[in-house]
């Protein structure tokens, strides 16, 4: 969920095997793993209010095996497509952000860490769209932005939960959230800086 911008070998224009462009194929697997996304989210929300813990988690790990498979999926079949990257994007930073609030309200998240993944995410998405419009170049996530994510996901999982013997360590799930804020943030600020200046390190792809 942190991203890393690089330039992947760009698919999206190539002709498929039917001999039509990737690119004009708005209705592909991948794109409907990612908006099943969204209609999910709703239910997650939903079931969160109602305390309806485990069912929540399920639905949760539903939709985190969509966001797995859809790249995984796109590569195999040939689906890679500029909207297929924007759209799996916009819809993690926003199934994170509602269900962080939503934890918020229900199950005492504190306020200042939803604030600031929500705040981490929008300079992100603000960045990646400066670096496509100026570079051409799409994001994804690198080993910060992977580690990261499943941080979030843990996060998530134990304030859904609300275990009473795990209840003991909120405040250590609370500072390690607040790293992975800090160190991920400031890994695609560092990221960020070198794509804009064009300068790459040793072994990574040409720009």
């Amino acid at each position: 969920m942190t991203d890393q911008p690089s330039a992947p070998q760009d698919r999206a224009s190539e002709p498929n095997k039917n001999g039509h462009s990737t690119a004009a194929r708005i209705v592909t697997v991948p794109n409907i793993l990612s908006v099943s996304r969204i209609i999910l989210l709703p239910i997650v929300l939903l079931l969160l209010f109602k305390r309806q813990n485990a069912a929540a988690v399920a639905v949760m790990a539903v939709s985190w095996t969509t966001d797995a498979l859809d790249g995984y999926i796109a590569r195999k079949l040939n689906q890679v497509s500029n909207l297929g990257r924007v759209l799996d994007h916009l819809v993690d930073k926003v199934w994170v952000g509602s269900v962080l609030v939503t934890l918020v309200y229900t199950r005492n998240l504190p306020f200042f860490l939803a604030a600031a993944v929500i705040l981490r995410d929008l300079l992100i998405l603000a960045g990646s769209g400066v670096i496509m419009k100026r570079r051409g170049l799409f994001v994804q996530s690198d080993v910060v932005g992977k580690i990261t994510g499943f941080g979030f996901a843990i996060t998530i999982v134990f304030y859904t939960l609300e275990v009473p013997v795990l209840m003991q360590y909120k405040s250590a799930v609370d500072s390690v959230v607040t790293v992975l804020v800090v160190v991920s943030f400031l890994n695609y600020l560092a990221v960020y800086l070198r794509r804009m200046a064009r300068f790459r390190l040793p072994g990574e792809d040409p720009q």
